[in-house]
Parts: structure tokens; C-alpha cells; sequence
């Protein structure tokens, strides 16, 4: 039967008056004002997302060139569906930093050079031809401090004359810690800390806390090694002393100002769904937290104690710690995906999925000299261990095939990956190296908030951290063939992969780590390879190999008097291939290639724990060619991945 005539052209008119949906275009030299085309992109990305928005398109192309944000782009609930991808060919940077130039030798007889930025101007990194510069920094352990109530009293006054006293930093070093806090004043000899950084940190037990300086950054007058930089924000100048080949003239300087660089904002009843991140590269974001008075009164991996009000532990953790935020950062996403980008220089944690992520991928993507951790999912809080709702649960994430090289550059606590309270994670094929901590670390609480409230840490009591009868949200996770090598090369007590508290409530659904190579942590830092610490339970350990990983030692550093047992005067042997601090049990070891097979459960004893350790057929190997070789190779990157993500 055919439509009369009148209802056809009806019918061809609104087709052809609906917009059709179409790509945006974006490319640095384009014009917010233009179409949106390929021949005609628009210029900045903000842009893109709301004409996006206008026409109901699904994809952001990005062009070849440099986009420079000064803030991260937000998206929400109303961009579900798009897809930011580089265009075909093309590899674009999205940069939070400002291009400096104008540089002229300003201290002849220190060698120092300068360049004028915005008055104003905040960071706490920069880069000089793609290579990390030094804060200016103190020897470590400079002589003559003595530690006071407020802060610190120097050998002389000699530091209440400097240029800009105020911008002084004090970093101690502390086994798996690494403390920052700012100098509010200088009288005198005496340097007054900032607050609440100085009373938080010191709200930790003794050897924990901040007894120390292991050294000083952020001055002028410490501007003593080529590679190091300084910044007067007050009078708008940076002070950079250049490498040998360096010629000021010609390098390519960059300073991170934005914090962070993409921010996707779903909420529990208006999640982000089927976002999708594809070739795009990230760099140049700073994060400004840890130059305020919060500074960096770290916890662990990544999470560190800030506010007022808070009280003194004997346990070295806290119930509520705030997380270290991410260059690229999601919350309350659904089918996230993110692929073949890469992530570098960048001034925190680098991809940050936080509660409520779900069916979550991460694959194939580079991520280098991050001053944090590379890629950190889910979180610590009760919202996140005991979810009240579904949509809180992080669940049902993968990440593999990534590269991870250079993690914890500046927050030596970060672990490469890190993993809170998560439901069916599976962490696999990834290659990290060069870690300062840990190279995996998953799971919270330490038995804390499991049912019955184990006490998987020295000096806790039941219920400190509340009475919970279910289990968390823990358990499923999977961490299986994954290379990592060099870790714990800043700190110890840490290990290739890091567990905490009970992942499931049966080793049938508990955590699996199968077929990890482990090799060539730094040969003096004590930590257990395979690391089952406080609270773990329900953990198959099998396949797993580890190589060139001797045992190191304690190493408290010169605690001063917070050392009252004398732990600093001495190292003492700590760790193995695997062990613990105060797990539960239900630890199934099988299959295990070890070179130092002798568990390492006595740091800190509590019997009769662990419980139903069962050891079945683990190999004790002098070298690597004593492990097949289909176990060593098959571990790392997959062969259809190691080209796009530059995997040796």
C-alpha cells in the first residue's frame, strides 16, 4: 500500500531538517567559532563537549598538536556515550602546563638561569627536554636539627635570611611513609611547620611520624646541582641550573599549572555510561595539596590523614584518609574504557577510577614518571567497603597490558597500581618497573572492618574502626601474570604485589595471584616479595616466580629521639619471598618458584596466626633457568600488545 504523496514529502522534510549525527573535530590551531569539521575544528576541547552536547554527537576528534588546559575538562551523566580519540594517524597531547621561554643567566657565579612566568604561578613540577627537573633540595640528612614541638630548630639562624624562608619543605623518609610538610615561618633558628600537615603527621606512632629531616626542599640558596629548579611564585621568576649540553636558548621547558586534566563527574543515580578514551596522551598536570597547610602526611599507598581534629593512632593507619586525586579522575562510571593512551609526567596519581566504577577497562596504555601512583580504582571509605547501595560497588574492572614504568616519583608510599576495596578486579599482563614502593598493592583495613573485626595491626583494638557482620566488598579479584621488577626502589617494607584484609569469605571466591614474575627489587630494602599483610585471608598464591629479590633490612634512618628501642642504630634482616605482618590465614601457596622459600611471618607475631597456611609443591630455585621458560616469558605485556605500548 503506498503513503499518499502529502504524508512522503512530510516525511523527506523533517529527515532532512534533523541534524545528522557527525564527529567534532578539535586541533589546536582551530577556532571555537568554526564548524567543528575536519577542515574547520573547533580549538579547545570544552568546546567540543558542549557542541557535543548541543548536536547529540558521540565522538571528539582531537587533532596532531598540543592542547593546553590551564583546568580539566568536566564531563558528566550528559555525555554518556562519547568517545575522545585521536584522529586517524595523528598522536595529541593534552597538557596542563605552561610553555616557558625567555630564559636569561641571572646568577653568574651559581650557574643559575631564569625566565619570567605569571606572577602567581604555582607548581611542584617541571621539565626541561622531557626529563624531570630536581627541586632544589638539601644534602640528605643535613646536619644541626633538632626536632621541636612546633617544627624544627636549626644550627643557626642562617635560614631566617634566605630569599623566601616560607617556601621551605621538609620531606622525612620513613620505611613505607614519606612525609612533606611546608615551613609556615622561620624565627631565628627555629622553624615553625604549617598546620594541619605538622599535627597530623605527628599523629602517628613515633617511628611513623615525622621525628626527622631527611631533607629540605624549595629554595633558592639550595639551587647547588645542575638539574635542580626553583620557583618564586611571589615575583613571577623560575630559577632552573641547567644540565651539561643544556643551551637555555634552545630547550623545550615546561611547567605543570593545571590540576588535573579530565574530570568525569557521574554521581550514583546519574552515572557517566560507555565513555571511551582512545590514543590521546596526557601530560603536565601538577597538584597543589601537598604545598598548602595539608601538605603530605601520608598514610599509605597514596592515602594521607588532613583536616583538624583528628586523633592521635598507635596503629600507623587511619579509618578515614583522604586519596591522593588523579590527572585524568572518573567516579560513578559504567563500561569505562580506556586505551592506547598514554600517561606522563604528570604531578599525582595519573588515572584515578574512583567509587562506583564499573565494568571498567584499562588496556594497552603507557604511563611514565608519575609522581604517584599510575593507575589507582575504588576507595578506602565505609561507602566503599560496605556499600549501601549498587551503585557505590567498584566491580567487574580490567586492567592489562599496560606498560608502568617510574611510579612514586615524588609520594614514595604510591604503589604502581593500586586496588582498594573492589569486587572482581582483574589486574593481568601489565609490565611495571621502577617503582619507589610497591608494585601492586590491593585491598584496605587490615582486618579492621572484616567480620569480627581481626586486629591485623600492632596495638589495634576491636571495633576501633566500627562492628561490621558482613564482609567487604572485597573479593574475586584476580592478579595473574603480571612482570614486575624494581620495586621498592625509595622506601621499604613492600613488596611485587601487596595485600591487605580479607578478599572473600572462601578461597573458592577469594583472591587469586597466579603467575607473576617478580624480579630485581633493590637489594637492601626489606619487604616480602609476595606480600600478604594484615587481615589477609582467603589468597591462592600459585605460579608465581621469583628471581634476583634478596633479602634486605630494616632501615629506620636517624630517627632521633623517637627511637627509644634503638631500631635506628641497627639493620636488622626483614622480609623473604613471601610473609607478613599479621595475617589470618587461609593462604594456599602452590606451584611457587622461590629462591627464598622460608616465610617471613615474625615482624610482628600475633599466634596463633596465620591459620590453614598450606604449602603445595613450591620449587626452590637457585636462577632463572630453572623456571620454564613459557612461565617467565608469559608473564608481561601479550605479544599482540607489546608494540603499541613499547614493551620490551
Amino acid at each position: 500500500m503506498r503513503l499518499p504523496t502529502i504524508l512522503v514529502t512530510l516525511c523527506l522534510a523533517v529527515l532532512a531538517a534533523a541534524p545528522a549525527s557527525a564527529d567534532v573535530w578539535v586541533a589546536p590551531a582551530g577556532d571555537d567559532g568554526a564548524a567543528g569539521t575536519r577542515d574547520a575544528p573547533l580549538r579547545t576541547l570544552t568546546a567540543a563537549r558542549d557542541r557535543a552536547r548541543a548536536r547529540g554527537d558521540r565522538r571528539i576528534v582531537v587533532m596532531d598538536g598540543t592542547l593546553r588546559l590551564r583546568r580539566p575538562v568536566v564531563l558528566d551523566a550528559r555525555d554518556s556515550g562519547l568517545a575522545l580519540v585521536a584522529a586517524p594517524g595523528a598522536t595529541p597531547v593534552i597538557s596542563g602546563a605552561l610553555r616557558v621561554r625567555g630564559w636569561s643567566l641571572t646568577d653568574r657565579a651559581k650557574g643559575v638561569w631564569s625566565a619570567r612566568v605569571p606572577r602567581g604561578t604555582r607548581s611542584r613540577q617541571f621539565y626541561v627536554d622531557g626529563r624531570r627537573a630536581v627541586r632544589a633540595r638539601s644534602a640528605t640528612s643535613p646536619a644541626g636539627f633538632t626536632r621541636t614541638a612546633d617544627g624544627f630548630r636549626a644550627a643557626d639562624d642562617a635560614i631566617s635570611r634566605w630569599r623566601r624562608p616560607a617556601d621551605l619543605e621538609a620531606v622525612a623518609v620513613l620505611q613505607w611513609k614519606a612525609m612533606r610538610c611546608g615551613v609556615a615561618s622561620v624565627r631565628g633558628a627555629e622553624l615553625v611547620m604549617r598546620r594541619p600537615c605538622w599535627t597530623n603527621a605527628n599523629l602517628f606512632p613515633a617511628l611513623w611520624a615525622f621525628p626527622t629531616i631527611t631533607r629540605l626542599e624549595n629554595a633558592y640558596e639550595l639551587l647547588d646541582t645542575p638539574g635542580e629548579w626553583y620557583l618564586d611564585s611571589r615575583a613571577g621568576r623560575l630559577f632552573y641550573k641547567p644540565r651539561a649540553g643544556e643551551r637555555m636558548e634552545r630547550v623545550a621547558a615546561e611547567l605543570p599549572i593545571a590540576e588535573g586534566l579530565l574530570d568525569v563527574r557521574g554521581t550514583a543515580t546519574r552515572p557517566v555510561r560507555g565513555l571511551r578514551v582512545e590514543g590521546l596522551t596526557f601530560t603536565g598536570a601538577t597538584w597543589l595539596r601537598p604545598s598548602t597547610d595539608e601538605g603530605y602526611a601520608a598514610d599509605q599507598s597514596g592515602m594521607t590523614l588532613t583536616g583538624r581534629g583528628n586523633r592521635p593512632n598507635v596503629v600507623g593507619h587511619v579509618e578515614r584518609p583522604t586519596r591522593t586525586p588523579g590527572a585524568v579522575r572518573l567516579a560513578y562510571t559504567r563500561g569505562a574504557t580506556v586505551t592506547r593512551s598514554t600517561f606522563r609526567h604528570l604531578g599525582a596519581v595519573a588515572l584515578d577510577f574512583g567509587t562506583g566504577s564499573q565494568d571498567t577497562r584499562v588496556e594497552g596504555n603507557r604511563f611514565t614518571d608519575i609522581s604517584s601512583a599510575a593507575i589507582q580504582l575504588g576507595g578506602v571509605l565505609p561507602h566503599d567497603h560496605h556499600p549501601r547501595r549498587a551503585a557505590d560497588l567498584t566491580r567487574d574492572s580490567i586492567i592489562a597490558n599496560n606498560v608502568i614504568a617510574g611510579t612514586g616519583v615524588e609520594f614514595f608510599d604510591a604503589a604502581g597500581i593500586f586496588a582498594g576495596y573492589t569486587t572482581r578486579t582483574t589486574i593481568a599482563h601489565n609490565d611495571i618497573r621502577d617503582t619507589s614502593w610497591s608494585g601492586i598493592a590491593i585491598g584496605w583495613g587490615w582486618g579492621l572492618v572484616d567480620p569480627g573485626s581481626f586486629l591485623g595491626l600492632p596495638g589495634a583494638v576491636a571495633g576501633q574502626w566500627g562492628r561490621y557482620a558482613t564482609p567487604t566488598a572485597s573479593r574475586g579479584n584476580r592478579i595473574t601474570r603480571n612482570r614486575i621488577t624494581r620495586f621498592l626502589q625509595a622506601v621499604w617494607d613492600g613488596g611485587a604485589v601487596y595485600t591487605v584484609g580479607r578478599q572473600g569469605v572462601d578461597l573458592a571466591g577469594g583472591e587469586r595471584i597466579e603467575g607473576n614474575v617478580a624480579i630485581g627489587k633493590r637489594p637492601a630494602a626489606g619487604g616480602n616479595v609476595f606480600y600478604t599483610d594484615g587481615g589477609s585471608r582467603f589468597v591462592t598464591l600459585q605460579g608465581n616466580v621469583s628471581l634476583d629479590n634478596p633479602v634486605g633490612t630494616t632501615d629506620f634512618g636517624a630517627c632521633g629521639r623517637a627511637d627509644s628501642i634503638g631500631l635506628c642504630a641497627v639493620r636488622i634482616p626483614y622480609g623473604s619471598d613471601r610473609g607478613g605482618c599479621r595475617p589470618y590465614g587461609d593462604l594456599v601457596f602452590r606451584g611457587n618458584w622461590w629462591q627464598h622459600p622460608t616465610p617471613f611471618w615474625g615482624a610482628c607475631p600475633y599466634p596463633p596466626y596465620p591459620v590453614g597456611v598450606r604449602d603445595e609443591g613450591d620449587r626452590v630455585v637457585a636462577g632463572a633457568k630453572a623456571v620454564p621458560a613459557s612461565v617467565r616469558l608469559g608473564a608481561g605485556v601479550q605479544p599482540a600488545w607489546r608494540g603499541r605500548v613499547g614493551a620490551g
